[in-house]
């Protein structure tokens, strides 16, 4: 069975897709309010030319130039003849593609009642710190009838009801597939993995390539400019990790297309890269972390050390003369307490105690020798900080595993695939359907 956890419950340090199908619907609702998205179908508002005809149904030109005007004011874009046309193609897109899902609702007799909307305005209210009871007055501040937005969240509501009815039935994840996902989890343990957002634009036919493309490059020219990444991944990504910015969370090597991999292994954390092509569309890649797969921050380890100091323009020979000391010294000593009593002539102690410290913090060749050392075995002697040392582990902390349960495994596989049956879904619907574009 399923379960309803939203995107901050579930722990961040998950490696696969962290999508939950219960779930869409919630997740969709908090990118709605202040990306202020306009329903094309919205009531009361007298409809000026034609903009699209689908299928049966009309989008206006005054829906099409609402939609445009708050996606401006939601992204604090100028509002220029060139920045319209720029987004004018897409704009078009999302209000087809809505159409085309309230169709497909009605005809499956797919409904959702108005309980279920005024749980999502509440919803909206709580998430975005608005008194209950006030969205309404609040959208109305920013020109926009509270209908609009009713209608917006009942077209996304009624797809993700209908993707559920649907298409769930096909969606079987078996034993097999989890445990393969585990081994796999298992063998990149120590290999480079990715927090990364996305914003994808999908590209349904090689007619689509040249506009589809200049979209992308033109969402890359405002992140460039400052925009919030976040924001445009919520208005303009066609995949389900919009709803929450286009985070997809933890990605393994293998999890993405080789394209995708490729460029991600070359960047570093807050870039932001693309478009790239993939066999699907046009992706734009933010890194948001990296770290080593397999384990949650990094080990900690209690050190000791024997240090001998090198005095300004040592040569090569005396260097060597103070290592091969220091590791006579060192020689056959067994545990902490054993290091811990060497004294020199004079009674002095010749090692001190480091105390507990985590590997990563460390010089990077002391963290090569002391990731391989055994508990209370002495280590070579290293070169580091104006001297000679060897270091003895007392203890080690190992990091917590960051590989989920077989549950949140089954669930994740589950989302994805049915995000997948969902964008496919909705492709064929708009290669069947009759749209008639009027303003270009």
């Amino acid at each position: 069975m399923r379960q309803n956890l939203t995107r901050a419950s579930q722990p961040e340090e998950l490696v696969t897709t962290p999508w939950l199908p219960g779930m869409r619907r919630f997740l969709i609702l908090t990118s709605l309010y202040f990306s202020l998205l306009v329903s094309p179908y919205a009531h009361g508002q007298e409809l000026q030319s034609i903009a699209v005809v689908v299928n049966d149904d009309v989008i206006s030109e005054y829906d099409l130039y609402a939609r445009l005007k708050l996606i401006l004011m939601s992204l604090k874009l100028e509002d220029s003849s060139e920045t319209r046309k720029g987004l004018l193609p897409q704009v078009r897109r999302s209000l087809i593609d809505e159409s085309l899902k309230l169709q497909e609702a009605k005809k499956e007799k797919v409904s959702i009642s108005k309980s279920q909307i005024d749980d999502a305005m509440r919803f909206l209210e709580k998430k975005n710190g608005i008194e209950e009871g006030k969205l309404g007055e609040h959208m109305e501040l920013n020109g926009v009838d509270i209908a609009t937005l009713e209608s917006q969240l009942r077209a996304s509501l009624s797809w993700n009801k209908l993707a559920d009815k649907r298409l769930l039935p096909f969606v079987d994840v078996g034993e097999e597939e989890i445990q393969e996902v585990i081994e796999r989890m298992e063998q990149n343990k120590g290999k480079p993995e990715y927090l990364v957002a996305e914003i994808f634009l999908q590209v349904d036919t090689p007619d689509e390539e040249k506009r589809v493309k200049a979209t992308a490059e033109k969402l890359m020219d405002y992140i460039e400019k400052g925009r919030a990444f976040q924001q445009l991944a919520r208005q303009f990504s066609h995949s389900a990790s919009a709803a929450t910015g286009g985070d997809i969370g933890w990605i393994l090597p293998g999890d993405l297309v080789e394209e995708l991999e490729k460029a991600l292994a070359s960047m570093v954390k807050n870039q932001v890269t693309g478009p790239i092509r993939s066999p699907a569309g046009f992706h734009i890649l933010l890194l948001r972390g990296k770290r080593v797969s397999g384990s949650k921050g990094d080990a900690s380890i209690e050190l000791r050390q024997i240090f001998q100091s090198l005095p300004p323009g040592v040569t090569e020979n005396e260097i060597e003369i103070v290592t091969k000391r220091i590791a006579k010294l060192s020689e056959g000593l067994s545990g902490c307490k054993a290091m811990a009593a060497l004294t020199d002539d004079s009674g002095a102690a010749l090692s001190n105690d480091l105390g507990m410290m985590k590997i990563s913090d460390l010089p990077d060749n002391v963290q090569k020798v002391v990731r391989k050392i055994k508990i209370g075995k002495p280590s070579d002697p290293v070169i580091a900080g104006g001297g000679v040392m060897v270091f003895m582990a007392c203890s080690r902390t190992q990091p917590q595993s960051t590989i989920p349960g077989r549950d949140q495994i089954s669930r994740q596989i589950e989302f994805k695939r049915l995000d997948l049956l969902s964008q496919r879904y909705l492709r064929d619907l708009r290669r069947a359907a009759h749209i008639d574009i009027r303003i270009k």
